[in-house]
């Protein structure tokens, strides 16, 4: 198993609340290894529970000796404007307005009506040219046919 699926591994272990989950463990060679772990929650992540962690996963990276070389480590939650790479982000979502892009580049928003295991349900705001009103049409897209979904920040 590489590096990055033995971290995986040591952070499950770590974590307490069935809500949270392992997004991405991603670990870059270079001058410094740098290792980046990311976790959501059904109901979002604490900084508490970041800290906690990133103190334990940390702690026990160093205690197999996993790493020989010094390295920079970062524990952090799913951030805004960042894609979703998970299923089980696009059933949190739901409700939301989210950015899908098609694999052909095409781009539609709209809010995230509901998710199969196949594909997702938007109603995307469809602007013709030249007119000012926007107008809502259900779409049906595969996640084979999803380059990336990003949720939009509402304010």
């Amino acid at each position: 198993m590489d590096l990055s699926g033995q971290i995986k591994e040591i952070v499950e272990t770590h974590l307490e609340d069935d809500s949270l989950y392992v997004v991405k463990v991603e670990v870059k060679a270079g001058r410094r290894m740098k290792v980046l772990i990311i976790l959501d929650g059904d109901e979002g992540v604490t900084i508490e529970a970041v800290t906690k962690i990133s103190r334990s996963v940390g702690h026990e990276i160093d205690e197999r000796d996993l790493i020989k070389d010094e390295y920079n480590f970062e524990v952090t939650s799913a951030g805004v404007g960042e894609p979703l790479e998970l299923h089980r982000q696009y059933n949190k979502n739901v409700g939301r307005k989210v950015t899908i892009t098609r694999g052909n580049e095409t781009k539609f928003t709209g809010e995230l009506k509901a998710v199969t295991d196949e594909e997702v349900t938007i109603d995307a705001e469809i602007k013709e040219k030249g007119k000012k009103k926007v107008e809502i049409k259900e779409m049906i897209i595969p996640f084979s046919d999803i380059k990336s979904t990003v949720v939009e920040v509402s304010f």
